[in-house]
């Protein structure tokens, strides 16, 4: 049997840049001209797009730190890339200084939604990361072995 070396075929080992894409979410200073139909309100079943991942992201982690809790804290938030689900909802939950919400690794691309639900959100501020590489982009440099 041949013993193959693939690590420097098709630019494996070159160095990739994890990015991180972030959305500062406050429910209070949503306006009609924002699109919503009632000013400094997010309602249930609202989608709301956010950003764009670039073509072949690879999405890492998402979640969501909650700066302050909202008054209730039962709203969820999903959130996905180009119509695939990165994150299920999670209950924002009233606790300020968080975070929530777990993903699996997956490759996508397109617009970043928000996906909103149980009850209208009035107050309260989060921020919505989501780490992501893009595996088409490299510096170029080759990673180091002994």
């Amino acid at each position: 049997m041949a013993a193959v070396d693939f690590t420097r075929k098709d630019k494996n080992n070159e160095k990739r840049k994890v990015s991180v894409f972030t959305a500062n979410i406050k429910p209070a200073n949503v306006t009609v001209a924002d699109g919503f139909a009632t000013v400094g309100t997010i309602a249930i079943a609202d989608v709301i797009t956010v950003g764009i991942l670039p073509a072949n992201s690879i999405v890492t982690n998402c979640s969501i730190q909650v700066v302050t809790g909202l008054t209730t804290g039962t709203q969820t938030v999903a959130v996905a890339v180009g119509g695939t689900a990165v994150m299920a909802a999670v209950a924002l939950g009233t606790a300020s200084n968080v975070t929530k919400g777990t993903t699996t690794v997956k490759k996508v691309e397109g617009n970043i939604t928000l996906t909103t639900g149980v009850a209208a959100m009035v107050d309260g501020e989060f921020v919505v990361l989501i780490e992501y590489i893009e595996p088409d982009l490299s510096s170029g440099e080759l990673t180091k072995f002994n």
